[in-house]
């Protein structure tokens, strides 16, 4: 499938959103972020995963490996060396106290995230898991009611753990097979609507996409505020689900409604390099602000105008090592070399 503007536009835009988020801790902005931000990424995966759905399993897992588990280990590396070298020196190493080399390495093993090793990389190995998981439902299971079942089913259980597992203390599973579940949902929602063609259908029209980025919005915002107020358990799922899929769908409306854009284009295609280094230009900005300036460390986790400019500084800064990757070594960032 070759380049789709629409496509590159919301990987931009949520590459975006997620530098964001992990530079301010303000709650409802986090909130409304984080809804559609990682799911964004699933649905459009799963717009994508037409060729992969019908390969035979060895070429699945070859194709899966190039593109998503050598990234993971590759770029595992480089923030390994970055926390060894920098990070655990600075006091920059996260809430966890007496984290140690062999806590480090093994959980890259684990394909998880904490907050003593921060790693965004978590998303490549839960993606590999979810994509093996629908093309296991695509091969072995024919009627599509069964499918869904079982999707809806997971996607029940990985709402519930996501949303519980802080005030739990559930941990994540062996490469997120938790978060799997959650997502698997919006990867099988991608795959519909790139079946049905239900993009080019639904979000053909400029004037139904401002209308849809109005509309769900609002959806969202109720679901929200219903969501704070209540505290029956099947409530506040089922209010988390409605505000997901709302926001959702109000981006897919707003980056098909953004004509396309060479920024745009060139963020959106270089997403896994931003989201593999943006940790490390991220802990030298704060290190910079912090230390060198004596900035306030509330103003800048609670600035949301500070988090923005901070965002593009990031991008920015980001360029020269997309470029170096994409020419020397593309293979780290699941690319082939182009000759």
């Amino acid at each position: 499938m070759g380049r789709i503007a629409w496509i590159d536009n919301c990987k931009a835009l949520a590459i975006s959103i997620v530098v964001l988020g992990h530079l301010e801790s303000i709650y409802l902005v986090n909130e409304v972020l984080f809804s559609f931000a990682m799911p964004a990424f699933f649905f459009l995966s799963g717009y994508t995963f037409k060729r992969s759905a019908s390969a035979p399993f060895i070429e699945f897992i070859r194709k899966k490996f190039r593109s998503l588990i050598i990234p993971y280990f590759g770029f595992s590396a480089i923030l390994f060396a970055f926390w060894f070298l920098v990070r655990r020196n600075f006091g920059l190493t996260g809430q966890q106290p007496g984290i140690t080399v062999p806590d480090v390495l093994l959980q890259i093993v684990r394909g998880v995230n904490s907050e003593s090793f921060v790693t965004p990389l978590w998303f490549l190995t839960c993606l590999f898991v979810t994509e093996l998981f629908f093309w296991g439902l695509q091969k072995f299971i024919k009627k599509q009611p069964a499918i869904w079942a079982i999707i809806l089913v997971l996607f029940g259980f990985g709402i519930y753990y996501w949303f519980y597992m802080d005030i739990q203390h559930f941990s994540h599973a062996f490469w997120n097979v938790d978060q799997a579940c959650f997502y698997l949902y919006f990867l099988s929602i991608g795959f519909a609507f790139s079946s049905r063609n239900l993009a080019e259908r639904l979000f053909c029209n400029l004037k139904r996409n401002l209308a849809t980025a109005l509309v769900l919005p609002a959806v969202f915002t109720v679901a929200f505020i219903a969501r704070e107020s209540t505290t029956t358990t099947w409530q506040i799922l089922l209010l988390q689900a409605v505000m997901c899929n709302a926001s959702l769908f109000a981006f897919i409306a707003i980056g098909n409604a953004i004509p396309q854009n060479k920024i745009l284009n060139f963020i959106g295609q270089n997403t896994l390099t931003i989201l593999a280094l943006h940790i490390i230009v991220q802990s030298l900005l704060r290190g910079t602000l912090l230390k060198a300036v004596h900035l306030d460390p509330e103003l800048l986790q609670n600035s949301l105008g500070l988090s923005l400019l901070l965002t593009l500084v990031t991008l920015a800064a980001l360029v020269p090592a997309i470029l170096l990757i994409n020419r020397f070594i593309p293979w780290l960032a699941g690319k082939r070399k182009v000759r």
